[in-house]
């Protein structure tokens, strides 16, 4: 079903409004001027009733036979006798000792009040006092019901009630639109330079935030485009180069082998980092869909140091893993590549003969788990502690790529954390080691699908 828009939406509300508040209007005048009109006539039977004693009294009744008037003039005895009426023959009337109006003139001298009937559609209005004598005089006249009256004024109502609708629906159209200009003339580019309500200012104020958010990223995916495209172009223009040489021939086979061997190291180097932009493109639009599961944090670290453990060898690097269990939930392989990338930093930009401690505590309360990785090394010069971990960016750019290093690393280390809500910091002093720390919310989610969230 479509949505009706904003405008037409106001429009009605105010309409409808308006066509109400023009129909209770109305109904009010006609049941107020109704009210009037029979307080009116009230008045007037209440002066008539006042002749028509003066005539009862003086023993002049048949002088009122030649008055012309619309109301019937009727004189009640103290017996309920009717020895006049100015309508009918008085003769052909019965006894009116138990009509109501004449009960309550003899209780409370005088009396107002109405019937209606239904087959006529009409309201007989009277007013009956008690004289002196104990004779009762009744006034009465016809008067037509609301119905009939709203009929017969029918045209001129609906003539009030057609403008009345006329300029409340122009009066909408003009309310729904000015209501509605202030929203068409945002900017969705500018829109912190649109004067708006107050009630938008927070939703414009998401929608500047939106935009800003939006050409960081743009602005991150050039940078991105730009470092992969020169980090693949070195391996590639060196692979060229060797295959070249070789395409020739005229090479020994020591050099051959050199090549091949160089060939070999350029296209293991490209193939890491393919690897990493996939894992870090999945992992920043989080399209990892793997089940979360209840695992130990210190297992995992053991897995990834005897991963390492030849490599540390080679380095001479002391590695050690201490701890509780660290039990938490969460997509394992994933945290698994966060370990391995601290770890395998920590061995390969350490000293000779260095060492690296990885410790797995579980905090106070058991609603955190913390993985620490320190290491003996380099360390980093506390200009460099918040790029670290910016993709493609190296501390020391002639070591990195000489240690095999792709520069996104640690990259993949922040956006596996954040993937699993956690927070990662840094302390380091140049030529002292570094200490990273991630901590991760021990049961941030049932075990379950990971790509649904």
């Amino acid at each position: 079903m479509k949505r009706k828009s904003l405008t037409f939406r106001i429009f009605m509300s105010t309409f409808l409004l308006g066509f109400v508040l023009c129909f209770v209007s109305v109904s009010v005048f006609v049941s107020k001027m109704y009210v009037y009109f029979e307080n009116q006539i009230f008045s007037e039977l209440r002066t008539e009733s006042c002749f028509l004693e003066h005539y009862v009294l003086s023993g002049e009744l048949s002088s009122v036979l030649s008055i012309e008037t619309a109301n019937r003039m009727t004189v009640v005895g103290a017996d309920g006798t009717v020895y006049f009426d100015n309508k009918v023959p008085h003769t052909s009337l019965g006894n009116h000792s138990s009509r109501e109006e004449i009960e309550l003139a003899r209780k409370n001298g005088s009396v107002q009040l109405s019937r209606f009937s239904d087959t006529l559609a009409e309201k007989t209005l009277y007013f009956a006092r008690l004289l002196s004598n104990g004779d009762v005089v009744r006034i009465s006249c016809s008067k037509h019901s609301v119905w009939a009256l709203l009929f017969g004024m029918g045209k001129y109502l609906l003539v009030i009630f057609s403008v009345g609708i006329a300029f409340f629906a122009f009066f909408s159209f003009l309310i729904s639109r000015k209501i509605v200009n202030p929203l068409n003339k945002i900017d969705l580019e500018n829109p912190d330079a649109a004067d708006v309500y107050d009630e938008l200012k927070p939703f414009v104020k998401r929608i500047a935030e939106d935009n800003f958010e939006k050409s960081q990223r743009e602005e991150l995916r050039k940078q991105f485009s730009a470092n992969v495209s020169h980090e693949l172009k070195t391996p590639l223009t060196s692979i060229s180069g060797f295959a070249e040489i070789l395409k020739e021939g005229g090479t020994d086979e020591e050099t051959t082998k050199d090549f091949a061997s160089s060939i070999y190291d350029e296209s293991q180097r490209m193939i890491s980092l393919v690897n990493d932009i996939i894992r870090l493109s999945k992992l920043d639009e989080k399209s990892i869909c793997l089940e979360k599961s209840v695992f130990s944090l210190l297992d995992v670290c053991r897995e990834v140091v005897e991963s390492l453990s030849l490599c540390a060898e080679r380095k001479g690097v002391a590695v050690s893993v201490s701890g509780d269990s660290g039990t938490m939930a969460g997509v394992e392989p994933v945290i698994d590549e966060l370990v391995y990338n601290l770890v395998d930093n920590a061995i390969k930009y350490n000293v000779q003969d260095g060492k690296v401690d990885i410790s797995v505590e579980s905090a106070p309360g058991g609603k955190t788990v913390v993985l620490k990785v320190s290491d003996t090394g380099i360390g980093i010069e506390k200009r460099d502690l918040e790029r670290i971990f910016e993709r493609f960016y190296r501390v020391d750019k002639s070591r990195s790529k000489r240690n095999g290093g792709t520069g996104l690393g640690l990259s993949i280390v922040k956006h596996a954390a954040k993937y699993h809500d956690a927070t990662v910091s840094v302390e380091s002093e140049l030529g002292r080691g570094s200490v990273f720390t991630v901590e991760f919310c021990r049961f941030s989610g049932a075990a379950g699908s990971a790509g649904s969230q």
